[in-house]
């Protein structure tokens, strides 16, 4: 992305390049700085927020210090009201947990390797449908979804070679988690993550997850009106407020318009890189001059409310791109009634 010829006492130029690439989010009015980091916010004035950019590659993963597993876990979006959206580190001969359900919504997407969830449909199935998740793998989970049952008892369902996950919890998973096993308890009655529910046989309705393979099982789908642009629908549900779309922008195609920079006043937007390069463009306030950032593989773009962002005119991406996109129409959450997500507010480009 740099090209580097300079020479600098001191520092090498792999340091340089290292350094670079650390860098490559940063406005250009920015590259001079002396530390590169993983978190940046665009400009904001008025009534706008900013634009926040999060390089998850950069970021370290935390890992508990007594944890006897070795996940790790990067909180890439920490919601306001509790959960937020995580990049987990699932180590090889990992298994899952006891059968348990969320009172929220959840979705993910597998980034490597594999997982397994024993997707049950009632409290009582010791096995199955039991689901491998590998990369590429989308899943939305409605709440009251049972899953789980690995652990302890399904040892051939442990991961394979560990996995990486990006995961949506829309609520605080220590409040929102109940299980139907006794067993998730320690001998003293205290939770182990999760509460038993010993009144989960009142439960009326267990509901089933959209698990979509979006490599093998759902093609790209050209739109014919913008050349070189392509969708994969993954779940467009107003009635709970939520949309979540796959994208490919092939090399050289133009910047098609709904993509260019924008603002929704109520609904909340993410955008991950999963493979290639994207370059965008953040205002502080509508006519201010345009901030030019480069989102490369795993980086996550969070817009939230009345921040203003987009695909920049012209050579929006060098050797082409796919990301994810996430839309709320309020908050981060499900909405409980019906909930269209608004028509976005776009901007034009006064100055740079």
């Amino acid at each position: 992305m740099f090209t580097l010829s300079v020479d600098i006492p001191g520092i090498s130029l792999r340091q340089l390049a290292a350094t670079a690439l650390l860098a490559a989010a940063i406005p250009t009015s920015l590259l001079a700085a002396d530390e590169a980091e993983y978190e940046f916010l665009s400009s904001a004035s008025g009534a706008f927020v900013p634009t926040r950019i999060v390089d998850s590659e950069a970021m370290p993963y935390k890992r508990a210090e007594d944890s006897t597993t070795g996940w790790g876990i990067k909180m890439l979006f920490e919601a306001p009201g509790g959960g937020g959206l995580r990049m987990l580190d699932v180590p090889p001969g990992a298994e899952g947990a006891k059968v348990h359900y969320h009172d929220f919504h959840e979705w993910a997407y597998n980034i490597a390797g594999d997982f397994t969830n024993n997707e049950s449909t009632h409290p009582d199935q010791v096995s199955g449908p039991l689901q491998r998740f590998r990369a590429g793998d989308f899943l939305s989970r409605p709440p009251y979804s049972l899953h789980g049952g690995e652990k302890d008892r399904q040892k051939f369902m442990a991961s394979q070679v560990g996995a990486v996950i990006m995961i949506m919890e829309e609520s605080g998973v220590d409040g929102g988690t109940w299980c139907v096993d006794p067993d998730c308890r320690s001998e003293d009655g205290e939770s182990l993550g999760m509460k038993f529910n010993p009144d989960y046989k009142d439960v009326t309705y267990w509901s089933t997850p959209r698990i979509i393979d979006t490599w093998e099982d759902m093609p790209w789908q050209a739109m014919q009106e913008y050349p070189g642009l392509n969708i994969k629908h993954l779940v467009d549900d107003p009635s709970h407020g939520f949309r979540a779309t796959m994208w490919f922008l092939e090399a050289g195609a133009a910047t098609p318009d709904f993509m260019k920079p924008s603002y929704f006043k109520e609904a909340h937007q993410f955008n991950f890189v999963i493979n290639g390069d994207l370059k965008i463009q953040a205002y502080s306030a509508p006519g201010e001059p345009a901030e030019t950032y480069d989102l490369r593989q795993h980086y996550l773009m969070d817009s939230a409310p009345m921040s203003i962002a987009g695909l920049v005119d012209e050579n929006a991406t060098e050797g082409g791109a796919v990301w994810l996109e996430v839309t709320y129409a309020k908050g981060t959450t499900w909405t409980e009634e019906l909930a269209r997500i608004e028509q976005a507010t776009y901007v034009s480009e006064k100055s740079q």
